[in-house]
């Protein structure tokens, strides 16, 4: 018998349906298995028909992350708990392997998906059982999370529209005009960057 499973803390697990399959493999015979997502826990377990048979399993992809990549990402649900009034951005991953990414801030230039996300310096969010929280952070829709694991990364932004605060920029002759609003109590800093 040969399967494909999702190789958690002790167990493999199935794969959800329609994914699941059981299959009795011939000697020297191939099989072809399919899954939903190639990710890092994606392993091949095979033992005999008889109840009780020892298994052997492979885990072909832990450590190979340029074999899964974007499918890594594919495979996460993202449930974004960011709220204005607490000051807090918090963000938490559903996925079908246990992930320990690390999560950061970055700055969207626009809101478009394809817009170039800027990181934001001293950011990194804490992390419990799959739930990345940063606290004391105006919620804005162009301010997201960076989440990286090996050497690929994925930017999830927020899903509120609401911003608690705003700016506008505006030019007259050679200066540069800020325009600040906010809707509850906040401190600001602004910085001139050259490129």
């Amino acid at each position: 018998m040969v399967r494909l499973c999702h190789q958690l803390a002790l167990e493999c697990e199935e794969l959800p349906r329609p994914f699941h399959r059981q299959v009795l493999v011939p000697g020297g015979r191939r099989v072809s298995l399919p899954y939903e997502f190639l990710v890092p826990c994606l392993c091949i377990e095979a033992s005999y028909p008889h109840h009780d048979s020892p298994r052997s399993k492979r885990c072909p992809f832990r450590d190979q992350p340029a074999a899964y990549g974007p499918e890594l990402w594919s495979s996460v649900r993202f449930h974004d708990y960011s709220a204005s009034g607490k000051d807090q951005m918090a963000m938490v991953l559903s996925a079908s392997c246990p992930l320990r990414a690390r999560a950061t801030l970055c700055w969207k230039e626009a809101v478009a998906e394809a817009a170039p996300c800027h990181d934001v310096p001293n950011s990194t969010a804490s992390e419990e059982e799959q739930a990345y929280t940063l606290d004391k952070v105006d919620v804005h829709p162009q301010l997201c999370f960076r989440f990286s694991y090996g050497n690929s990364s994925h930017v999830e932004c927020p899903h509120r529209p609401e911003t608690a605060w705003n700016v506008s920029v505006s030019t007259r002759g050679l200066q540069l005009h800020l325009r600040l609003t906010s809707s509850v109590p906040a401190a600001f800093s602004a910085a001139l960057c050259q490129r």
